[in-house]
Formats: C-alpha cells, sequence, structure tokens
C-alpha cells in the first residue's frame, strides 16, 4: 500500500478536515493516521461536524502536539489548525497547512472575513511549508476561485473547504512521496492580520443614508449567521445582493 511507511497527522477542525481524513484514509493505513485536534473542539457536533468526535466514532488515534515531535517519518498536516507550531521540535520537516488564501496575500487570521470586507475579486487555497514565521513558508500549490459578487463570508468559507479537499485530493501522493517542489514567498507583495485586527462586535454596526459597493462589501464580510450577524441603521440583515444595479436587503 502506497504510504504504508509513513505516519500522517491531521491537524485541524470542521468538515473540511474530516474530509482530509477520509481522503488519506484510502491510501494510508488507519494504524498510521493521526488526529491533532483544536483545543476549542469538545467532541460535540456544533454548527460544523467535530473532528474529535468523528476520530472517536471511527477509532483514530487522537494524539498531542507533543507527542508528534519524535516521530521523523511524519507528515504533519494543517487545516485550521489554531496553534503555531515551532518547526524546530520536529525531527519531520515534512510539516504542511492549507491556508484560506492567497498567499502572501491574507496571512494571519481572519483570512476569509477581509477578502469579502476588502472587495477581492478572487480568493482560493494555498498549500505551503510551514516556517516559524506565520504563514511565511514556501508555496507548493494554490487553487484559485473568483469570489461571486453575491457571496458573504459565510458562503465564501464553505468554499474554501472544499477547495482545500481539492487541493490536498490534487496534491496528497507527492506529499507522502516527497517529490514536490517549491516556491518563496515574496512578503512585500502580501499582507498580514493579527489575531486583533477586528473587533466583530464593534464593527458590526452600519449607519448609512445610500450604500455603496464598499460598503456593500463590508456588510457582506459579517454575514456569518453562525458568529454575527450585521446591522444597518439598528436592523438586523441576514442577506444583502447586487442585483440589477440595485441592492437588495433582507432583515431579520
Amino acid at each position: 500500500m502506497f504510504g504504508q511507511n509513513k505516519i500522517v497527522c491531521i491537524a485541524g477542525k470542521n468538515e473540511c478536515s474530516i474530509e482530509f481524513v477520509k481522503y488519506i484514509s484510502s491510501f494510508i493505513p488507519k494504524k498510521n493516521i493521526l488526529i491533532l485536534t483544536n483545543k476549542s473542539d469538545k467532541g460535540k457536533d456544533t454548527w460544523q461536524p467535530s473532528l474529535k468526535k468523528f476520530a472517536k466514532k471511527y477509532k483514530y488515534k487522537i494524539t498531542s502536539l507533543k507527542d508528534l515531535y519524535v516521530i521523523s517519518n511524519l507528515i504533519f498536516i494543517s487545516i485550521e489548525y489554531e496553534n503555531i507550531i515551532n518547526t524546530n521540535n520536529f525531527l519531520s520537516k515534512e510539516l504542511f497547512n492549507f491556508h484560506f488564501s492567497l498567499l502572501p496575500k491574507y496571512r494571519g487570521c481572519h483570512t476569509n472575513f477581509f477578502q469579502i470586507f476588502n472587495g477581492e475579486k478572487f480568493s482560493g487555497v494555498t498549500l505551503h511549508k510551514i516556517d516559524n514565521g506565520i504563514d511565511t513558508g514556501p508555496i507548493l500549490d494554490q487553487i484559485k476561485f473568483p469570489i461571486n459578487i453575491n457571496s458573504n463570508a459565510f458562503i465564501n468559507y464553505y468554499k474554501l473547504m472544499r477547495t482545500s479537499v481539492r487541493l490536498l485530493k490534487k496534491n496528497f501522493k507527492n506529499l507522502v512521496n516527497i517529490n514536490y517542489k517549491v516556491r518563496k514567498q515574496i512578503l512585500t507583495k502580501g499582507s498580514y492580520y493579527s489575531r486583533k485586527s477586528i473587533d466583530y462586535k464593534k464593527m458590526k454596526y452600519f449607519n448609512l443614508k445610500k450604500i455603496n459597493m464598499k460598503n456593500f462589501n463590508r456588510i457582506k464580510a459579517f454575514i456569518f449567521p453562525t458568529f454575527q450577524s450585521p446591522y444597518l441603521n439598528n436592523k438586523k440583515v441576514s442577506d444583502i445582493k447586487f442585483i440589477n444595479n440595485n441592492f437588495k436587503i433582507t432583515y431579520d
């Protein structure tokens, strides 16, 4: 079986991480697959399925970050994993991340939000090696897609998850075989956002007499019903669309 001499760890959360596990299970023996969950994963399904619950149900081994350090034949794959890792702690150098932006743009946090907020025409997912910077490692591959004018943050996040699975399927065998090429990121052409770069509670309120395209994009960025909805002139917005050169607003 391909990859049977490798240990593969999937670290992360949400539906995309579970799809990663399902896919690699076609190639890697279950005993060689490890799961590293986020601290926020309590083992219960919420608006997204729990990776921890999935791992327990199907008897995949849940590991700790420290236990991964000593595995020399490790392929570490991060997909929405919340912790920054120190690569110096690992024996393996095959450490990869699937990042929800077209690096070097939108390194760091809130990547989906800021792409919509800033009115980007394209989004995508980047596969890169992990180094000791924040999303600064060399790039292996990217999949780019256009952002529909009426895609809000919630819609775009689901597309990012689906795209990450496509990117994994395209590259997984090359990762395991260590048969890939990388290109260095030109960080001066990119952007970075920290965890503290947005205050959702304060910034989701809009008082506007007239909506323009800039405000349209900013309102869309706050439409993520699981976490927050924007308010326009003190009314809760469930959706906003641009149709026939007019802004169509749906209120809760």
